[in-house]
């Protein structure tokens, strides 16, 4: 399963503040049992800043365990940051059979490299890309997305999509209507590793 948080923040007189207290947060998210990995990214050419927070998880009861209450899960660590957010979301998703007949397997959130981007699309019915984008194009994403199911938590949405791209196919898409485009802002952190995060 992914866990995703999105953020718009308003504040850039504690911006910083609430970056340096994420950085340290996801260090211990990472350190609970069933938690695997966490990564932040930031939106391109959003104003005020927005970001998203992706997460793997193994699945919704590790929202119930006792490793993540001690921590501080669910928003009571950052209390003293909610003023400045104009937008916080809560979503967990699980991954959409690809027919009828296949069961669903697991996902986990994808990796995203320094100069990748990740493209992200929310939407109420499992659908492609609009074909104005151009059929090449259109046909491409359409092959390497990976559509979620919303399952649990706030569910702003139905259904979310993502894709993965390199920096040439990002520069092709921006256009896409209710969607996203993102860049890494921290690398993967996973509990085997779990890296000194630089905020950038």
């Amino acid at each position: 399963m992914i866990y995703m948080v999105d953020h718009v923040y308003a504040d850039p007189a504690t911006e910083q503040a609430w970056h340096d207290w994420y950085a340290g947060y996801l260090r211990k998210l990472v350190s609970v049992p069933g938690l695997h990995t966490a990564q932040r990214f930031r939106a391109i050419g959003n104003a005020p800043a927005r970001y998203l927070a992706m997460y793997t998880i193994a699945s919704a009861q590790v929202y119930e365990s006792e490793a993540y209450r001690n921590i501080g899960g669910g928003g009571s660590q950052s209390a003293r940051f909610h003023d400045a957010y104009q937008l916080w979301t809560r979503n967990l998703f699980d991954a959409v059979p690809r027919d009828d007949a296949a069961p669903a397997s697991a996902i986990r959130a994808p990796i995203v490299k320094d100069g990748q981007r990740l493209l992200v699309m929310d939407r109420e019915k499992v659908a492609g890309l609009p074909r104005s984008q151009g059929e090449a194009a259109a046909h491409v994403l359409e092959s390497q997305m990976t559509w979620l199911k919303a399952i649990g938590l706030h569910m702003t949405t139905k259904y979310r999509a993502f894709v993965v791209l390199d920096t040439a196919q990002a520069a092709a898409v921006r256009s896409i209507p209710e969607s996203r485009l993102y860049e890494p802002f921290t690398p993967v952190i996973t509990h085997a590793t779990r890296p000194l995060v630089s905020d950038r």
